[in-house]
């Protein structure tokens, strides 16, 4: 059953109970409205009868005499409408007194269920029923008491047949309206439900042509407000957006792989095909064993950063000194600069400690140092700075290099992303993945990682990791802090560290 259908018999459904309620309770409260207006009228009948009523005794020899009631005429009350007879309840069975005239050729009680159940002595009381007579409905009111010893029991009747013709008429006329309002609601439910659903059709045929011809670029057209259905296409068009980015950047990735990989694929053909022709010799063996070399470290870098996608990769971090790593990073880059007349520097060092992987950070360390030892020309300066501001632990890597255009700097985290491919060859810059990387080791240890540079005069990245506090931090004017020195001798490195200002 679809949506639609449903959305209509519950509505139609809900409907139909509210007007079975409503016409019930319409029908009890005008049914006991009439009912009441009736029962005042009797009551109002029995009040005048018995307030302008006389009785005596006609006087005979032996017992008491016989008690007469005189009845007013009914018709001077207004009363034109309602029965009234007067019963004698002494005797073995009742008898009529007196009757008013439009029930005087009546001598029968209106109700003898109500006479006979009336015994000498009782108190007043009064009694209503129902009768048919005539193939009428009528009120009874029967009122029971005694006068001069005698028991006397009143009894007046109105017809309710207007009551019953009129409940009757309300119960045709709820009938007919609720059929005519169910069949509307059925109408009105099934445009509603047309109108409301529209914009999950246009969703369902939307992702059926997604489906069909895998076009992402397919789109919602919404006109409305901003409502439900309003918030459900912006979203969906959000999300198409998303997965058009997603699968241009998969597509773009498998294509940079394929480009990759072919390349050191290439050379090894290309060194077989030599050693095939000539033999084998160290050189081709080199160049084979080279292009191994960086086709492992690609796959290697793939595969961490395909299992930090999907969430694989956890680093276990842990409070670290932050100035043993960039010491580490120091010692080793300054190996790396061994052939080239490339100064490494180390500037505003103080300790930090971090909640941190030590082997990540300093991977992430060594690849921007690479980097920056690999696009500076000879003559120029790498410096690695440490420093704390505020609750942020500051790491720099800065260089006098070739720098990097504003355009690429805003895909330099990209994978694969290489500014300028041809040198970097040249340089042997490897496949684009060091500063993705780097990237990924930032946002995991919950920092963020930042870059300025311009052509020719050298780049900048900054990174910034929460740093553990273990007092509270006071303003560099009220406190002169304590650096420490490099001190270098030879191919070592020693840390100086001054005592504390007194």
């Amino acid at each position: 059953m679809s949506i639609r259908t449903q959305l209509i018999l519950w509505y139609s459904g809900l409907l139909a109970v509210i007007i079975l309620i409503f016409g019930i309770a319409v029908y009890a409260v005008m049914s006991n409205a009439l009912i009441s207006t009736i029962d005042r009228t009797l009551e109002t009948a029995i009040n005048q009868v018995l307030a302008n009523s006389s009785a005596s005794v006609i006087p005979r020899f032996g017992p008491p005499g016989q008690v007469t009631v005189r009845l007013p005429p009914i018709d001077a009350f207004g009363l034109s409408g309602v029965l009234v007879q007067v019963w004698s309840l002494d005797e073995a069975a009742p008898m009529l007194i007196d009757a008013s005239a439009n029930i005087d050729d009546y001598r029968q009680p209106l109700d003898i269920a109500a006479l006979r159940v009336v015994a000498p002595g009782d108190e007043p009381r009064a009694e209503y029923s129902r009768i048919e007579k005539n193939n009428s409905e009528w009120r009874v009111l029967t009122y029971a008491l005694d006068i001069w010893g005698r028991r006397i029991a009143v009894q007046v009747a109105a017809s309710s047949q207007p009551i019953k013709e009129a409940t009757s008429a309300l119960v045709g006329i709820t009938l007919a309206a609720s059929g005519i309002s169910l069949l509307g609601s059925v109408g009105l439910g099934m445009w509603l439900s047309s109108r409301a659903l529209k914009p999950i059709n246009q969703i369902t045929d939307a992702a059926a042509r997604i489906a069909t011809s895998d076009d992402l670029k397919t789109r919602l057209a919404w006109s409305g407000p901003m409502d439900e259905l309003g918030r459900l296409s912006s979203v969906f068009n959000q999300m198409m957006a998303r997965l058009e980015h997603l699968f241009s950047v998969q597509q773009r990735f498998v294509a940079d792989v394929s480009h990759e990989l072919r390349t050191p694929l290439t050379a090894i053909r290309g060194n077989l095909d030599i050693i095939k022709r000539y033999g084998m010799d160290a050189e081709s063996f080199e160049a084979i064993e080279s292009e191994v070399d960086r086709m492992t470290r690609m796959v290697s870098d793939l595969l961490l950063l395909a299992r930090a996608d999907y969430g694989g990769m956890t680093l276990e971090l842990e409070p670290i000194d932050l100035d043993t790593i960039v010491s580490e990073v120091y010692r080793e880059a300054k190996v790396l600069t061994k052939d080239r007349n490339i100064q490494v520097m180390i500037r505003d060092f103080e300790p930090v400690r971090v909640n941190g992987n030590a082997d990540r950070i300093k991977q992430l360390l060594l690849n921007l140092a690479s980097n920056a030892i690999k696009f500076t020309p000879d003559g120029g300066q790498v410096t690695l700075t440490l420093r704390q501001e505020d609750y942020d632990a500051v790491l720099e890597v800065s260089d006098t290099g070739i720098g990097i255009s504003r355009e690429d700097q805003e895909r330099i985290f990209d994978r694969f992303y290489q500014a300028d491919e041809s040198r970097a060859r040249k340089l042997g810059e490897g496949a684009g993945l060091g500063l993705s990387i780097a990237k990924w080791i930032v946002d995991a240890h919950h920092g963020a990682i930042s870059v300025e540079s311009e052509p020719g005069n050298g780049t900048t990245f900054t990174i910034r990791i929460p740093a553990i506090v273990e007092r509270p931090l006071v303003s560099p004017q009220a406190v002169t802090r304590p650096r420490l020195s490099i001190i270098r001798r030879g191919t070592s490195t020693q840390r100086a560290i001054p005592t504390k200002p007194k």
